[in-house]
């Protein structure tokens, strides 16, 4: 076997360098069967630009002061977040340019022994823009996470298809404003950020215009931009929601900017707080299986395209980007809606058959 040794100054984050000696095995005598075929392999090896020299903490720390000004709201909220709470703690220490894929790989194995998939995939997100960055900068050649696949973990959040009873006897358990609130998600399809989101001066007579949502207690773009819509709410609902008003006089809520459901500090209901606090409490009581808030607008999803409804206006309605986002996550067809066109089917193929 042939091995090479050699001097290497290594460029470290800040323009300077470090000196390093390397020992690497260049191959085996049958592959390079004299000396300065092994000569040529370490040349070849000598001329790679190094990597640089940064510990993933400094990474994240200089990833934070530059890109993350640039990002939504929601989505740096999300990518500090996993970065702090998963991803630091194992590769704080480590230098980016040692970090390989099966030491990713071998992050997403342990993590998959305590987490769910769509946290794996938050987790994996994080750390991978955070590394494509460091690839924009030349810091190192590749990204190690690039196409590493999750690992298998534990069932996912399973949503509820909720029946009329179900939603009405949710709304008198709850006290308000999480009763009307309950009911506008399940009217209205929006998403609980959107609807905490939403104010008075969003509606022009019964049209909403939604624009913004609450993420993290911080107003915020939407998700995507085909999330902003105009939706109609029906007037029944309207006037629930503005005997809220009343309800926020006799209790005295202060606060500032005119949003529909405040909490009693008199800013946006917090809608992870909330459904601690009284959602999940409430439906544990009635014996209802729920995931969460996501269940309302699961549920009206589900229903009207049961009901034959258009699919684009749903998902214009939804405020989805295109149809198949909606299908793929809202379309559950019931073995019994089956049993008319399997019937039909059958007549027409087994009539007169021998």
């Amino acid at each position: 076997m042939w091995y090479g040794v050699f001097r290497e100054d290594t460029p470290n984050a800040d323009g300077g360098f470090i000196r390093r000696q390397r020992c690497v095995r260049l191959g085996s005598v049958s592959e390079f069967p004299n000396r300065d075929m092994a000569r040529e392999k370490l040349s070849a090896l000598m001329n790679l630009k190094p990597s640089v020299e940064m510990p993933f903490s400094e990474l994240v720390q200089r990833w934070t002061e530059l890109v993350v000004p640039t990002l939504k709201d929601s989505s740096a909220a999300l990518y500090s977040y996993n970065l702090k709470r998963y991803v630091l703690p194992v590769f704080c220490t480590q230098s980016v340019s040692k970090i390989d894929r099966e030491d990713v790989e071998t992050f997403f194995a342990r993590m998959a022994k305590t987490y769910r998939r769509n946290t794996l995939r938050a987790m994996r997100a994080s750390l991978s823009t955070v590394l494509s960055w460091a690839v924009e900068h030349k810091w190192i050649t590749e990204n190690p996470c690039s196409d590493v696949k999750l690992p298998k973990t534990g069932t996912k959040v399973k949503r509820a298809v909720l029946t009329p009873d179900n939603v009405k006897a949710i709304v008198s358990e709850l006290e308000e404003p999480y009763a009307t609130l309950v009911l506008f998600l399940s009217i209205t399809g929006l998403r609980v950020g959107e609807a905490v989101g939403v104010k008075w001066s969003d509606f022009s007579g019964e049209s909403l215009h939604v624009q913004r949502r609450i993420y993290e207690r911080r107003e915020g773009e939407l998700k995507t931009d085909g999330s902003e819509r105009f939706i109609p709410v029906p007037a029944a609902l309207i006037e629930r929601m503005k005997a809220l008003c009343n309800l926020e006089e006799q209790r005295g809520t202060q606060g500032t900017g005119d949003w529909v459901f405040k909490s009693r500090n008199g800013t946006p209901v917090d809608p992870k707080n909330a459904g601690n606090r009284y959602l999940r409490p409430a439906v544990r009581k009635l014996g209802i299986p729920m995931g969460g808030w996501h269940d309302f607008r699961h549920t009206l999803a589900t229903q009207l395209l049961d009901q034959r409804h258009s699919a684009k206006m749903v998902a214009e309605l939804l405020g989805h980007s295109n149809v198949t986002t909606l299908l793929t996550t809202y379309a559950h067809p019931k073995s019994e809606g089956l049993r008319g066109p399997l019937n039909e089917r059958a007549a027409e193929l087994l009539a007169n058959v021998i």
